[in-house]
C-alpha cells in the first residue's frame, strides 16, 4: 500500500515538472564563429565522405554517422559528450551491442509466419509458438538501443550520436568486425582534423581532455 500510494503521488508531482524550471536556451554564436564551424564541418565531413568511398567495400562504413557528431564537436566544443574519449568507447561500445545482437535469430512469434513477419510487432506475444523462431527485428532493435544508451550511462562515455550505431549493427548484418576498424579509423581522422583546425580559433579549444578518468 505504501509504495503504491508513493508511486501515486510521483506520478502527481511530476506534471509539475511539465512546465520546466525557467532556464535559458544556449546563446547563439557569432557569425565569425559560424563561418568558422561551417569551414571545419565542411573540410572534415568532404574527407571522410572521400573515406567512405575509397575504402574496400567489406571495410564500408556510412560516413552519415559522423554528422551529429560534428555537430557537437565543432558547435559545442567543450561539452564532455565531444570529447575523444566519448566519441571512441561510445562508438566501440555500440557496434559490439549492435554486433552481439546480430547473433540473435530473426524471426516472428506466431506459428506459420512467412519471411515479412520478422517485423510483426509486440501483438503477436501471444501467440508465441513454443518450438522458438526467433526475435522480430524491431525487438532486436529496441534491445540494442537500450543496451547501447543505457551502457553508456553506466560507463560514462556518453557520446549521443553513437547511439544510432548499435540500431544500425543490430538491423545490418553487412556491418561486421571489418567495419570496427573503419569507424576507428574515421574516429581518428575526425579527432586529429577537429584538434588541429579548432586551435587555430581564439575562442576554442579541443580537446578538454583525453581520458578524463573519473571511476
Amino acid at each position: 500500500y505504501k509504495r503504491a500510494k508513493s508511486f501515486v503521488r510521483r506520478v502527481v508531482n511530476s506534471r509539475f515538472k511539465w512546465r520546466g524550471s525557467g532556464l535559458h536556451g544556449p546563446p547563439r554564436a557569432s557569425l565569425r564563429d559560424s563561418a568558422f564551424v561551417f569551414f571545419g564541418v565542411f573540410v572534415v565531413f568532404l574527407t571522410l565522405l572521400k573515406i567512405n568511398l575509397g575504402i574496400p567495400d567489406d571495410f564500408d562504413f556510412d560516413a552519415g554517422w559522423y554528422a551529429s557528431s560534428l555537430c557537437i564537436v565543432w558547435a559545442l566544443t567543450p561539452a564532455p559528450v565531444g570529447q575523444p574519449r566519448q566519441i571512441v568507447a561510445a562508438h566501440l561500445w555500440n557496434m559490439f551491442v549492435g554486433r552481439c545482437v546480430q547473433y540473435i535469430p530473426t524471426g516472428c512469434f506466431s506459428e506459420g509466419c512467412s519471411a515479412g513477419d520478422h517485423l510483426q510487432d509486440f501483438v503477436g506475444w501471444g501467440q508465441a509458438d513454443t518450438g522458438g523462431r526467433g526475435m522480430p527485428m524491431i525487438w532486436k532493435q529496441a534491445l540494442a538501443v537500450g543496451l547501447g544508451i543505457s551502457g553508456q550511462a553506466y560507463f560514462g562515455i556518453l557520446h549521443p550520436p553513437a547511439s544510432g550505431l548499435s540500431n544500425a549493427f543490430a538491423k545490418y548484418s553487412g556491418w561486421d568486425w571489418a567495419t570496427f576498424a573503419s569507424v576507428m579509423m574515421a574516429d581518428a581522422v575526425v579527432v586529429t582534423m577537429s584538434l588541429l583546425l579548432l586551435n587555430l580559433s581564439e575562442s576554442k579549444q579541443y580537446p578538454m581532455y583525453w581520458l578524463g578518468m573519473s571511476w
